[in-house]
């Protein structure tokens, strides 16, 4: 899918954006009255209306009457600041920047020009070249002042440490978005989406499913330790409405499923994560991804044997949680260095 031209901001100025939003909180709504409370010419006063609805802090239910939104209200509640996760969280929901983050990790080791990532927008978006050249400075000086990229001589690199700061997990809000697009060509992108759209009856299921495990206390817990164990490697962890977690690893890409199990359902839920995992790669175009499933405490003897049936038969890892430690098969454990676990 294209990325419209008008969720693109045109706004180079985070501060005025935020000042925008405090305008319309006193009671300005025309375009015009927020260009003279942000000391810009006219037409400036639509585009920094715009970059606010796009941020998503304000809304324009009529034709020229802005007003809060609750993201907005709740921004102001915490302190209107460039800093604020709320605020930095809200950016990082924009589509195009959920395009940007990914194709910035592939290209970390030499980093990005401008004229890069003009071409990249090009490529994502239905923006005409002259149009994506203008906005690719707000683009930038936006990654730029939440510090998300940092510029070397003439190239940009992602900052992880400010994403993992200011965001407990990249959520990522279209599930017919890549997660860990491998080439950042517009065909991945249509893949993803395309698969998603046969399979919308499936993941309406998985969507329902996903909502009830992580209304469950074990399975938060098992998210909250493997997220938190991803950052302590310095990479970032991602998910969406289906995967609990993603993330890249040496160049490797790492899909997670989280499952709680008692003696009773064990074998269920192995088989459901199972099944899900394998799913969740098709729909992601992941194929050759490392497939995951973290369990909340070690298999009941009966069922040990399917650790060798999931890692030798299925390719798939099991992990397993033991009072906050993880534990894995030796093979595992060498092959997820970076999540510590301790081997049996």
């Amino acid at each position: 899918m294209l990325i419209p031209s008008d969720e693109i901001p045109q706004a180079d100025i985070l501060s005025d954006v935020l000042k925008t939003v405090v305008g319309v909180s006193s009671g300005i709504s025309s375009y015009q009255e927020i260009a003279r409370y942000i000391e810009k010419v006219g037409r400036q006063g639509r585009y920094y209306r715009k970059a606010a609805e796009i941020i998503g802090l304000i809304e324009t239910p009529t034709s020229n009457s802005s007003v809060l939104t609750p993201l907005g209200v709740e921004l102001l509640d915490t302190g209107v600041s460039i800093t604020n996760p709320i605020f930095i969280n809200a950016i990082l929901n924009i589509r195009l920047f959920q395009r940007l983050i990914p194709f910035l990790e592939l290209n970390n080791l030499h980093g990005l020009t401008r004229n890069e990532i003009i071409d990249f927008i090009i490529l994502v978006s239905d923006l005409a070249n002259t149009m994506a050249i203008r906005r690719v400075s707000s683009v930038v000086s936006w990654l730029e002042e939440i510090n998300i990229v940092e510029k070397r001589d003439d190239r940009y690199f992602i900052v992880n440490s400010t994403i993992n700061d200011n965001v407990e997990i990249l959520h990522f809000t279209n599930i017919d978005e890549p997660l860990l697009p491998r080439n950042n060509e517009l065909l991945e992108y249509q893949t993803v989406t395309q698969r998603a759209e046969r399979a919308q009856e499936s993941i309406l299921i998985y969507r329902d499913m996903a909502t009830t495990d992580r209304a469950d206390n074990a399975h938060r817990n098992l998210v909250n330790i493997i997220s938190e164990r991803i950052k302590l490697a310095g990479q970032i962890p991602r998910y969406n409405q289906l995967i609990d977690l993603a993330t890249k690893y040496n160049g490797e890409n790492y899909i997670f499923e989280m499952k709680s199990i008692t003696e009773d359902n064990v074998r269920k839920q192995l088989r459901s994560g199972l099944s899900q995992l394998y799913e969740y790669q098709y729909l992601q175009n992941l194929e050759g991804s490392n497939l995951v499933l973290v369990i909340e405490k070690e298999l009941p003897i009966s069922c040990r044997w399917m650790i060798d049936y999931l890692e030798n038969n299925r390719n798939i890892y099991l992990i397993w949680d033991g009072d906050d430690n993880l534990y894995g098969t030796a093979a595992t454990t060498e092959k997820f260095n970076f999540l510590d676990l301790i081997a049996v």
